[in-house]
């Protein structure tokens, strides 16, 4: 690396700096980590909600009467509702304490989970899955830029860590949960169990939560005001990339490791779980090297996420190899949704509510698209040339991310 590009990464100001410039703390210099973690557990129960239905799938399609694939509606409907949601309440509840707006995102999901519960039908579970969304994507938008109002500006990072890793725990923790529940209890108690789970958390957010008063107005068109703005239009389109490409390949590596390192169904788990701990670490590690340079800790995890991505055709055909290289992938993957988050609270200040919500619809529609795109790669040419296209959508990320003004410039965009 030569002495322009360290320059690069080490010379603009900390995100701490910056944060204590641009976002104002409702703590009046206090720590309130208690507090943040109350929003890490939203984001748990969120998330643990919208994926546990893949552990529930066969067991809610046998007992509602669907197809498994009609009954795969219940884990895409939930995305594609969070990003309509995402900057419609936004928009709608621009004026709104955040504090009042996370309450009441808990009050919803403990509603659609209940109502999930007890569906006579699956068009009733669907309105459930439909209501969770509305959710997610309020949650999304609104939980990692409160951290902010909650932290001294030095421990934004870290506290950003905290809130994004209830996210990186449920996703590793929903499947093997939601198959277990479904194979002792049964899908009903499953939904219920996540709803005894959202109330808790609904209670502690209440008890540690402070007031959060809304900092700026929001319109539609001030949402179109990050498409202005350099650094953070930059920061969406590398997030479309980089969700792209991850769900492209990640959305079929059990056939990957069975097709390419003949890795049978009772090792693939312990292998995703990999993964998922891998990628808790990555979420941590980026909460410490974002306090010092955010576009260092994406470049460095997109560079490890490409090469993961383009050497398992190669290298992954072997058990070892492949087992190596997803626990690589895991923690590229683990520093994104931060990083990625990071850059957009970053890049627009006061304005990142606008940000997020635009990160939230571009990011769930990203995923979308690579999910559904990879499936046709693979059902038309192999899991190899999947993993092959991911790898490349991935690193076309680091031109949009080194491309991107510095932060003096996009400052002086705002």
């Amino acid at each position: 690396m030569n002495s322009s590009t360290t320059s690069e990464l080490t010379a603009e100001p900390s995100l701490g700096e910056r944060a204590r410039a641009d976002v104002p703390s409702t703590t009046s210099g206090g720590t309130n980590w208690v507090a943040v973690w109350a929003v890490a557990a939203g984001a748990f129960a969120l998330v643990m909600s919208e994926f546990l239905a893949i552990g529930l799938l066969p067991d809610v399609a046998k007992s509602l009467h669907v197809s498994e694939g009609t009954a795969g509606l219940m884990v895409t409907a939930p995305g594609l509702m969070a990003a309509l949601s995402a900057p419609l309440l936004t928009v709608a509840a621009a004026r709104v304490d955040r504090r009042a707006i996370l309450l009441s995102l808990s009050v919803l999901l403990v509603a659609s989970n209940l109502l999930a519960a007890l569906a006579p039908a699956f068009s009733v579970l669907m309105v459930a899955r439909l209501l969770l969304g509305v959710a997610v994507g309020g949650f999304w938008t609104i939980g990692v830029s409160v951290a902010p109002r909650l932290v001294p500006a030095q421990v934004v990072p870290r506290a950003a860590s905290v809130i994004t890793s209830g996210i990186t725990l449920a996703t590793v923790a929903s499947l093997p949960l939601g198959s277990l529940a479904g194979d002792l209890l049964g899908w009903r108690a499953g939904f219920l169990i996540i709803a005894g789970l959202a109330l808790a958390t609904l209670a502690l957010q209440f008890f540690t939560l402070p007031r959060m008063p809304a900092q700026h107005a929001v319109t539609f068109g001030s949402l179109l005001t990050l498409f202005k703005m350099p650094r953070a239009r930059a920061g969406v389109i590398a997030s479309v990339l980089v969700f792209f490409g991850h769900f492209a390949g990640y959305t079929y590596l059990s056939p990957a490791l069975h097709d390419l390192a003949h890795i049978d169904n009772t090792w693939t788990t312990p292998v995703l779980l990999l993964f998922g701990v891998t990628g808790i670490a990555g979420n941590f590690a980026a909460g410490m090297t974002a306090a010092r340079s955010i576009r260092g800790t994406l470049t460095a995890g997109v560079i490890l996420l490409v090469a993961s991505l383009a050497l398992l055709p190669l290298i992954g055909t072997t058990a070892p190899g492949a087992v190596v290289l997803v626990g690589l992938w895991g923690l590229a993957w683990g520093a994104m949704p931060l990083g990625l988050q990071l850059w957009i609270l970053d890049a627009m200040g006061e304005k990142a509510d606008s940000g997020l919500a635009l990160f939230i619809s571009a990011s769930q529609l990203a995923l979308a698209a690579g999910a559904f795109l990879g499936g046709v790669t693979v059902d038309s040419a192999g899991v190899s040339p999947d993993l092959l296209i991911a790898a490349a959508v991935s690193a076309v990320a680091l031109i949009a991310l080194w491309t991107a003004p510095r932060l003096s410039a996009a400052r002086n965009n705002r």
